[in-house]
């Protein structure tokens, strides 16, 4: 994985002006390369992969829109999580007007507070 330092330019933040090492990402893989490589390894063909993943990607979205968990086997959980603005009395909170976003919180699989998504990962570091 490659990674370059920045600095922390957000004047709000705690850490303003100090540096950090962020991903550097030089590609984005799509379903295609997904399914073609997926078809390389196994018996299915390209096709029904296309098909499990097109399901997969609507039965999890159905149960997330709903507010459940999705635990994948071997890869991990995924839920929705609420972005909101605070405020000091629950009697003040206005749905409409402080719920800025949502966001998916992915949690690698674990066994015995071992997460293989982070072995194995070479660090390199880019200039820029």
């Amino acid at each position: 994985m490659k990674y370059r330092i920045v600095k922390e330019n957000k004047p709000t933040l705690k850490n303003y002006g100090r540096y950090k090492a962020v991903a550097v990402h030089h590609q984005t893989i799509d379903t295609a390369q997904v399914c073609q490589e997926i078809q390389d390894n196994c018996s299915l063909k390209k096709s029904d992969v296309v098909a499990v993943l097109t399901e997969l990607s609507e039965v999890i979205t159905r149960h997330l829109q709903r507010g459940d968990r999705v635990r994948l086997k071997d890869l991990g959980l995924l839920k929705l999580e609420i972005e909101s603005d605070k405020v000091d009395t629950p009697e003040e909170f206005d749905v409409r007007k402080h719920i800025r976003n949502f966001r998916i919180h992915f949690l690698p699989e674990s066994r015995k507070g071992h997460q293989e998504l982070y072995e194995n990962i070479q660090l390199k570091k880019v200039d820029g």
